[in-house]
């Protein structure tokens, strides 16, 4: 599967942009987070052998099998990514879909969007999307996912962020598709 799908051009009638995710990094991170998983697994168990005779071991057991309860979502959600493969942003003349990552806000209208901007966040590229009222999308979201995208609207200036880790797309590119999109379809309307 291409990891790009393009009908058409922004501001024309069937215009829709599909990106799935870059499957080589999400195997990597598969990876990653199942050497997590075992090294937590590990861990438990020397915790648990070592119960009567550390004192310490009750905090190692319990910080093992948090790791090993979050990689193992790490480790199924990427499972399940790469298993069925589904687009993780996609554009249309509506607007901008966001299932990036968890902290991923869905549906963005263009009439919303008043930039995108290519940066770095130290140790990886992301594309950032600047929204004219950010407390709007920030409102939609809500339990545990809307906590998650909150901290990242504080760390990062914004709610919709997507990092070039998980699209097979140069984030460069797709800003500079986004920009167009989100002028092109407001004026085409």
């Amino acid at each position: 599967m291409r990891g790009v799908q393009r009908n058409g051009q922004p501001g024309q009638r069937d215009y829709r942009l599909a990106i799935y995710p870059n499957r080589i990094r999400l195997a990597l991170v598969i990876l990653g987070a199942l050497v997590f998983v075992l090294f937590g697994v590990f861990m438990c168990y020397q915790a648990v052998t070592a119960m009567s005779s550390a004192p310490l071991a009750g905090v190692f057991l319990a910080l093992s099998a948090l790791a090993i309860v979050f990689f193992g979502g790490c480790l199924i959600y990427g499972a399940v990514r790469l298993a069925r493969p589904k687009p993780v942003v996609v554009l249309d003349n509506e607007g901008l879909y966001d299932h990036a990552s968890f902290t991923g806000v869905g549906f963005v209208a263009w009439r919303e969007v008043s930039g995108a901007m290519a940066d770095n966040d130290g140790t990886q590229r992301v594309l950032s999307v600047t929204l004219f009222d950010p407390s709007v999308v920030l409102d939609r979201t809500t339990g545990w996912r809307g906590f998650l995208v909150r901290s990242n609207a504080r760390m990062m200036g914004t709610p919709v962020n997507i990092s070039q880790n998980m699209v097979a797309m140069p984030i460069s590119q797709l800003a500079a598709e986004i920009r167009l999109a989100a002028e092109k379809t407001t004026t085409w309307r």
